[in-house]
C-alpha cells in the first residue's frame, strides 16, 4: 500500500514537472507567438516593422482584417490573419513572397477586374508589407 502511495506521489511530481516545463518552453516557440518578424524578414528581405506601417499607410486596413495593424478590422475583403499558413491566394497563385509582392504592386494585372485597387506600391514597400504578412502566425 505504501509503495502505491509513493508511486502516485512520484507520478504527480512528474506530471507537475512536465506541465511546468511546457509552460516555460512554449512562449519561446514561434508557433505560440502572434508574429515572427525574423521569419518574415528572412523570407522576403523586407522589414516587417516598416511593412506594418505601410499596410496602414496604404489603407489596407479599410478592407482587410490585419492583426497587429491599428484599425485593421476591415470586413469587405478576406482576412489576412494567418497569411503565412496559406498555400495559395486568389485560388491561383502559390503563396510566395514574390507572388505577393507582384500582387501588391499591381493587382489588376494579376487578376483583371479585381476590386483591390492599384495603389502604386513601390517594390520596396511591397517587400516590407510582404515581410509583415509572412510574419503573422
Amino acid at each position: 500500500m505504501l509503495d502505491a502511495i509513493a508511486d502516485l506521489r512520484n507520478l504527480k511530481r512528474l506530471v507537475s514537472f512536465i506541465l511546468l516545463a511546457l509552460i516555460m518552453a512554449l512562449p519561446a516557440c514561434n508557433l505560440v507567438r502572434d508574429f515572427d518578424f525574423k521569419r518574415g524578414a528572412r523570407m522576403t528581405g523586407g522589414n516587417p516593422e516598416v511593412g506594418r506601417k505601410k499596410l496602414a499607410h496604404y489603407s489596407c486596413v479599410s478592407c482587410h482584417v490585419i492583426p497587429g495593424v491599428p484599425k485593421g478590422e476591415g470586413k469587405s475583403a478576406q482576412s489576412l490573419a494567418h497569411w503565412s499558413w496559406r498555400r495559395t491566394f486568389l485560388n491561383t497563385y502559390k503563396n510566395t513572397p514574390e507572388n505577393l509582392e507582384k500582387w501588391l504592386q499591381n493587382p489588376s494585372h494579376r487578376k483583371p477586374g479585381t476590386t483591390m485597387p492599384d495603389l502604386n506600391i513601390s517594390p520596396q514597400d511591397s517587400r516590407d508589407m510582404a515581410a509583415y504578412l509572412f510574419s503573422i502566425n
